[in-house]
């Protein structure tokens, strides 16, 4: 298990969704559906579902959130059982603290794994401070997790064997919850995982997740409705190539979506699935070097460096017209991109970034982008 931007980027772009999933989905309560989760208040206790909790799985996961005070519930079924309240927190991806971030509990994260890899300066303080533990690096540490002696650890699985690593340290006795939002392929959706997190705290985090929320759908779908009423439909190239293949992200992944909300055709919109297509570079060349606009080309921030990696590239006519934009405006000299961490919950904010690029030639105030050209 990996907590890193290297991995997420992965998930985003190995996910593969079987129809496990939507079979599933259908026995969840329709008030709180997405793709992957529900959470459900019941008389002194709360229930959380995790459809699909790694790739291809069949499993639903259940927890069950319960008042310390009060006692844990007889005569229930769960994968963990969680007394509240909850003071001590790991987490093991940079978005678990954008989530954290939004409802004002950043500070009860005591444990990360990666640390050099959180954006947020005033966490970043905190680690410096030693208030917070590194647990792992490149892996966790399960002797560190278990001397943190955490009251939760949120952590993810990417596959069988990620999630057998879990399942190892709940036989331990840590309270281990899978997040999934790197599945979701609707942005919203993605943000929505904060109900998950707010589940876990007090009802004024709780509040303070829907208010965010419902201000996040409305200013989506409000920049989402603007876009829509422009004539021109750009097209827009993403990625970079990697180790030889060049991975575009499937015609119903999450960043497809983006680029269609924010009223542009995806170069590789008929690939019509949410994983990644790996593509020879000539392939990828080939489209690519039509689209108006090219987008998050990897780690690569400048024009130099991109040209430098490929003279191909000067070929594209997004570069011939100064119009590649990266998605690391918002990073630091150690790699960490808020991008991956507050754009979680911000996905109206990187919808405005879009639109403001592939429509207003990116003159608008961008929060995640910037062109490789400054």
């Amino acid at each position: 298990m990996k907590s890193s931007i290297f991995i997420f980027c992965c998930a985003l772009f190995f996910i593969s969704c079987d129809s496990s999933k939507s079979k599933s989905h259908d026995a969840l309560p329709a008030s709180q559906k997405t793709s992957h989760f529900s959470v459900k208040d019941s008389a002194g206790f709360t229930i959380i579902e995790i459809v699909e909790p790694f790739l291809n799985s069949s499993k639903v996961e259940r927890y069950v959130l319960y008042s310390k005070a009060k006692g844990k519930p007889e005569g229930l079924n769960a994968d963990v059982f969680v007394g509240l309240p909850i003071e001590r927190v790991g987490i093991n991806s940079t978005t678990h603290l954008g989530y954290l971030n939004a409802i004002g509990e950043q500070d009860k994260v005591v444990a990360v794994s990666n640390s050099s890899l959180f954006y947020d300066s005033a966490f970043q303080k905190r680690i410096r401070e030693g208030k917070v533990k590194e647990i792992g690096t490149r892996a966790l540490n399960t002797e560190l997790v278990i001397e943190s002696e955490l009251d939760v650890l949120f952590t993810f699985a990417i596959d069988a064997g990620s999630y057998e690593g879990i399942q190892q340290l709940r036989k331990l006795g840590q309270p281990a919850i899978v997040i999934s939002e790197y599945m979701e392929s609707d942005p919203v959706n993605k943000a929505k995982w904060l109900k998950v997190f707010a589940a876990f705290f007090d009802k004024s985090s709780q509040e303070m997740a829907q208010q965010h929320l419902n201000a996040v759908q409305r200013r989506y779908d409000s920049i989402k409705l603007q876009s829509s009423l422009n004539s021109q439909l750009p097209a827009v190239a993403i990625g970079l190539p990697w180790k030889g293949t060049w991975y575009v992200s499937g015609g119903n992944s999450y960043q497809a979506q983006l680029i269609k909300d924010a009223g542009a055709n995806y170069c590789w919109n008929n690939y019509n699935q949410v994983a990644s297509v790996p593509l020879d570079i000539e392939t990828a060349i080939s489209k690519g070097m039509q689209a108006n606009f090219w987008i998050n080309p990897g780690s690569i921030t400048t024009a130099n460096n991109l040209s430098e990696s490929n003279t191909a590239f000067q070929s594209f006519s997004a570069f011939k017209n100064e119009k590649i934009y990266t998605n690391y405006k918002r990073s630091n000299q150690l790699g960490a991109n808020d991008y991956w961490e507050m754009g979680v919950v911000r996905p109206d904010l990187i919808l405005s970034d879009l639109v403001s690029i592939f429509h207003h030639e990116g003159k608008d105030s961008l929060t995640f982008y910037q062109s490789v050209f400054e």
